[in-house]
């Protein structure tokens, strides 16, 4: 499970099935069972429904669903009401694939030029640098050591980091995925549930996920899991989506990141940052980063548009320059309001 994953979506929305798609779902009848999750796990109140009927945009998993907002003023954390049984969590993640984040690219002529603009304007505005700080885990400036990516996919960002100078490694529950990494990098990667490999207390220096704690049934036994397993003094660093995003308050039910009914829980920094503390870490830090508004506006804008996304698909010229206006737009409010990014970044000191 991880991040801003790319796999196709069958069209089957109203029925219509693309027969010949390599991904299409292939269980469409096989109905996911669910219980009933009323209650915020934070402050224990009934959240009201947000957003209702969603079905499945991305991997098109059966079933429709809700999203459910907290509504204390301190708390306004986001969750799937129902959720899959832990039996049938699988059946969401059929046709989930791993891939490494996608870099900007158009069609059409001139394609070239276009691109090496666009590489000029990602280096003068200093958004380059951003993105390669959120893709290192903002790790490019800390001594190397031994460091755990927790949902580590198919492995490119853990080669990333290893290349870096860390002694890295991976823990993933999809064993293709793992079998993936092992091959295409040569990594070495545990497979099953984080709390079930039985790693050894304060083995690591650094703990690593991004866009996994949002999956998870409980977030908080993850953190602890994470931090058990730290060094004294170590660090784990959780990038997630934001719903408190300009993002989300833009494109609304047909945000991404929503993601149902993969997201079980989303996050602002503040129900992070609570996260954290009830794990038990000392320190925790939180804030927000509009690096990748570009990439979740392209398939947010698809979703608004027609219903779905084709993730891994390069937009055209015209959809790329309305979602480059939007990342702009994003950089520009981020500077004047900083909880607006679309992902969070945490990092905590065990």
């Amino acid at each position: 499970m991880r991040r801003l994953t790319a796999v196709v979506v069958a069209k089957c929305r109203k029925g219509e099935a693309d027969v010949d798609h390599p991904y299409l779902f292939m269980n469409m009848d096989q109905s996911i069972r669910t219980r009933a999750h009323p209650n915020c796990f934070l402050c224990g109140t009934t959240g009201e429904v947000l957003y209702a009927k969603l079905t499945d945009r991305l991997f098109h998993a059966p079933g429709v669903w809700q999203l459910r907002r907290c509504p204390q003023a301190k708390c306004g954390l986001l969750w799937l009401d129902p959720v899959p049984i832990k039996d049938d969590l699988p059946l969401v993640y059929q046709n989930y694939f791993t891939h490494g984040p996608r870099s900007f690219a158009v069609r059409g002529v001139g394609r070239s030029l276009v691109h090496g603009l666009y590489r000029g304007v990602l280096l003068a505005t200093g958004l380059a640098r951003q993105r390669a700080d959120l893709l290192s885990f903002y790790l490019r400036d800390a001594g190397p050591g031994r460091l755990l990516d927790v949902g580590c996919g198919d492995g490119g960002q853990l080669a990333r980091l290893r290349a870096m100078g860390w002694q890295v490694e991976g823990q993933e529950i999809d064993p293709a995925a793992a079998e993936q990494a092992r091959t295409q990098y040569g990594l070495q990667v545990h497979v099953g549930p984080l709390a079930d490999l039985g790693l050894p207390d304060s083995a690591f220096d650094i703990v690593t996920m991004s866009h996994v704690i949002e999956h998870v049934y409980d977030p908080v036994s993850l953190l602890k899991e994470c931090r058990r397993i730290l060094k004294p003094g170590g660090r784990v660093v959780v990038v997630t989506p934001n719903v408190k995003s300009c993002g989300h308050e833009r494109f609304r039910s047909n945000w991404m990141p929503l993601e149902p009914p993969r997201h079980l829980h989303m996050f602002s920094p503040t129900t992070l940052r609570e996260v954290a503390r009830r794990a038990g870490y000392a320190e925790q830090e939180c804030w927000t980063t509009a690096a990748n508004a570009q990439f979740l506006a392209e398939s947010s804008l698809n979703i608004e548009r027609t219903g779905r996304h084709t993730v891994g698909s390069r937009p055209g010229l015209s959809l790329g320059f309305q979602t480059l206006v939007f990342q702009f737009w994003a950089m520009a409010l981020h500077a004047a309001r900083k909880d607006s990014g679309d992902e969070c970044v945490l990092r905590a000191k065990k």
